[in-house]
């Protein structure tokens, strides 16, 4: 164990660094896990050596930091001050973990892609990516306006999505979606194609954009179609990530 009282620390300069922006994260090719449940998600994805577990120094002898102590993986305490600076929530769950940021595969997936144009709030994009992962999709792929998927906020919204799916994020959509070998269709709330009358043969993308701006001209352009979900007269719209999930999810109930 490596125990840190210091604000000074190097290391814990780089703790900062990786809990605050997404610029450090991309640059280190590393995220910070905050809580027990994505740890566990984190490892059971990649592995009981993926992880660097940093630890409150108050919490060492709770189970849940415990068990892991036990299971001799490597650990970073840090006086109590300075873990609550790093921990996203109010009521700190007394570890966190630092692990590699996953690379997102460039192969096209075959079945269900996500693109995602412009989502800023990283608890929707959380929620998406959980709704993704759970309907069975393949691959997500983000425009450089996204939230950071990476990012504690994000990562708690999708409760262990980010290591299941691929993940890519800052590309160019426009070229993602001319470059998928099927169809792509847009969620769109003026198209004249419902969701359940859509063709969606495998391969199929869809593409959700940011709540109230929708999907970005230039992406429409390069779609094979438009298709909307059927809503009672009066009601404007539905939030971006209720949306994708029934997007996600008529697609898998056609799959049986």
């Amino acid at each position: 164990m490596k125990k840190i009282t210091s604000r000074d620390n190097p290391d814990f300069r780089h703790l900062q660094h990786l809990a605050r922006s997404g610029k450090s994260r991309r640059a280190a090719g590393q995220t910070l896990l905050d809580g027990a449940h994505l740890i566990d998600a984190y490892v059971t994805a990649f592995g009981e050596a993926s992880v660097t577990l940093v630890a409150r120094a108050s919490s060492l002898e709770s189970p849940q930091v415990r068990q892991r102590l036990d299971a001799g993986r490597p650990c970073i305490v840090l006086a109590d001050g300075l873990f609550n600076e790093l921990s996203p929530v109010d009521t700190p769950s007394g570890v966190l973990a630092v692990g590699a940021i996953p690379v997102g595969s460039s192969v096209i997936a075959t079945g269900l892609t996500v693109f995602v144009d412009g989502v800023q709030d990283p608890g929707n994009l959380g929620a998406i990516l959980r709704s993704a992962a759970a309907a069975g999709a393949a691959r997500v792929v983000l425009s450089p306006e996204c939230a950071d998927p990476w990012s504690p906020k994000c990562l708690r919204g999708g409760m262990g999505a980010q290591f299941v799916l691929a993940v890519q994020d800052h590309q160019d959509l426009v070229a993602s979606v001319r470059a998928f070998r099927g169809r792509v269709l847009a969620a769109d709330a003026q198209a004249r194609t419902t969701l359940f009358d859509a063709d969606l043969q495998d391969p199929v993308g869809f593409v959700v954009g940011a709540e109230g701006l929708g999907v970005s001209a230039e992406v429409l352009a390069v779609c094979a179609g438009r298709v909307r979900i059927p809503m009672e007269p009066g009601v404007e719209s539905l939030n971006a990530a209720a949306a994708a999930t029934l997007l996600f999810y008529e697609w898998r109930r056609r799959r049986g």
